[in-house]
């Protein structure tokens, strides 16, 4: 059967919702059964249908960005696929939601455009001068904040959008909120912002809700076999996290230090053994991963790792350079094998991206902190032989036996980078002791130079739980609504729990196709579904029990269980 749907063409196709002033036809040959919407929270907002070739004007409109409502909000056709098959012409078609359209407007917020002949809302002080854009800078906004820079004013009326915040926001520190970017780039930063802000357009009313705001109880149920006839259940680790090193602000700071070296009394091998003896000083120390910082504050003998080893020798000698071997790259220029003296710097790995450091104590010997469970040693570089070297033009300065005034002992002032906290390991105990260790990538912050916000940061950058998956086919004809808490009932587990709707593929105008919908995932439900499965575990056993018991209670030995058989019979009610 088919199903009325009406299709539409804006003129240049201006962003708009049609209306009145469009060319607009009716289409009476769209498939019922093949008419569905595709919708992830947050994601996808899409539908599909196939139509057959009635040589109607509304067939005919059927090509790319025309539009057509479906279920009360208007779709771009983004694809067209025709078919002609014993003598019948088809067309199958793939639409996107309307407001998917944003991404085709772009706003560049500070950055100078020549507009020429076209109107614009932008800046119009044009320069030949390049803009210093590389600074990012964190500023503190809400939601409606960023929604006005994009779509409020001029910008939303040229565009025809309108835009609502339905719930309440805590402002939020957003990396350059309103740099230039498309309207599509403005809803993710308020995405990526806000984690569990939901946006739900209707048609070109853009909406950002708030968990509680979006997700409501209408009083629906889903019922295992009364009102689903599949529930399809799966746990996924691929993408956990839960620990990580936590890396966040610094600041430069202004040192005097002491060199520990007398004025103006270094030869050139009396320099080459200062160092040599400052760096055996540390023999035996033990390998502790990220142990030694902030380099000059931190107990050296407490323990160190490879990085903070030579820059700790490097600090004796008035040299600050970071305590990270990518960040040490930059403190030197690269030397061939043959060249390695006293000081010298050897990486292992690729350049920008090294793991791992030594230091040489001269031609052939090296000086480092190997791994954990090792300490402090001395090797001949060709037993562990550094991808490359690089020599410290300072150090090579001191290795040579240079000099200052004469007035005691040498001292240098400089400036350095030093944190605000060191960086540090951190773990969600909670995720751990369920799921077990996910270590992931460092998290750093440009900003956060409070310890314990760091952490506060990390949680939620963290995905703590596996992607639990709920997905049910349901009958025709049953509501589906966005962001619907439904109680979800499957009684062969002994399991019920409230959940919200988060996706689906719903056919509005079958009668005989049944839909997918996909049910949130969080820790709750997870556990929810755990102990279920142990409750029904338990009874099962506790049957078991009993029935052994009673089989040896029976003065018919004959008739008595065997090891087998029990095994057999709880296996058959696991299954």
């Amino acid at each position: 059967m088919s199903v009325v749907l009406k299709v539409a063409a804006t003129k240049d196709h201006v962003l708009k919702v049609p209306d009145g002033d469009d060319q607009i036809a009716m289409l009476h040959s769209a498939l019922e059964d093949s008419i569905y919407i595709s919708w992830e929270v947050n994601n996808t907002y899409q539908a599909y249908f196939t139509a057959w070739d009635d040589e109607s004007v509304a067939y005919q409109m059927l090509t790319v960005q025309n539009m057509v409502e479906i279920d009360g909000q208007w779709f771009v056709i983004k694809q067209c696929e025709p078919d002609y098959s014993g003598g019948i012409g088809t067309t199958a078609v793939t639409l996107q939601h309307i407001s998917g359209e944003i991404s085709r407007m772009h706003i560049y917020g500070s950055d100078p455009v020549d507009w020429g002949q076209y109107s614009h809302t932008g800046n119009s002080n044009v320069s030949l001068d390049v803009p210093n854009n590389t600074d990012t800078v964190a500023q503190s906004v809400s939601p409606s904040d960023i929604l006005n820079a994009f779509f409020g004013g001029d910008n939303g009326k040229n565009w025809n959008i309108t835009y609502q915040v339905i719930g309440s926001f805590n402002n939020a520190m957003v990396e350059n909120p309103y740099a230039a970017g498309s309207g599509k780039d403005a809803i993710s930063r308020i995405l990526e912002a806000w984690p569990s802000a939901v946006f739900w357009p209707d048609n070109l009313n853009l909406r950002i809700y708030s968990h509680d705001e979006f997700y409501k109880d209408y009083g629906h149920r889903y019922d295992y076999l009364r009102d689903t006839s599949e529930v399809q259940l799966q746990y996924d680790t691929t993408d956990m996290t839960n620990a990580a090193r936590l890396v966040g602000a610094t600041q430069e700071i202004q040192t005097t230090s002491d060199t520990g070296l007398p004025n103006g009394s270094l030869t050139a091998s009396g320099g080459a053994q200062a160092v040599i003896a400052d760096a055996k000083k540390y023999l035996g120390v033990p390998y502790k991963y990220g142990y030694g910082r902030p380099v000059g504050v931190a107990n050296p003998y407490d323990g160190m790792d490879c990085s903070s080893f030579v820059s700790r020798v490097y600090y004796d000698f008035g040299i600050n350079i970071p305590a990270y071997t990518v960040a040490m790259e930059s403190y030197g220029h690269e030397i061939s094998r043959d060249q390695v003296q006293t000081g010298d710097m050897g990486f292992y790995g690729s350049k920008g991206a090294s793991h791992h450091i030594c230091m040489a104590l001269d031609n052939n010997t090296m000086i480092y902190e190997p791994q954990p469970g090792e300490v402090c040693k001395t090797e001949p570089i060709s037993y562990y032989p550094p991808t490359w070297w690089e020599r410290n033009y300072d150090m090579a300065k001191i290795v040579a036996g240079g000099s200052s005034s004469d007035d005691g002992t040498a001292s240098t002032t400089d400036s350095k980078e030093q944190y605000y906290f060191a960086p540090f390991y951190f773990v969600d105990e909670t995720s751990r002791q369920r799921w077990g260790l996910f270590v992931g990538d460092d998290i750093t912050s440009d900003t956060i130079t409070d310890k314990e916000q760091m952490k506060a940061y990390a949680e939620s950058q963290f995905k703590a739980n596996p992607d639990f998956t709920l997905q049910l086919t349901v009958d025709p004809g049953k509501e589906i609504v966005e962001g619907d808490m439904v109680r979800l009932e499957i009684r062969p587990a002994d399991y019920v729990t409230k959940v919200g709707l988060v996706g689906y593929q719903k056919y509005p105008y079958s009668h005989t196709q049944s839909s997918t919908v996909t049910l949130n995932s969080n820790a709750a439900n997870i556990l929810d579904f755990q102990r279920s499965q142990q409750t029904n575990l338990s009874r099962l056993q506790e049957q078991t029990k009993s029935l052994i018991i009673s089989s040896n209670n029976r003065d018919d030995s004959n008739n008595a269980w065997n090891e087998t058989e029990v095994k057999a019979f709880d296996s058959s009610k696991r299954s």
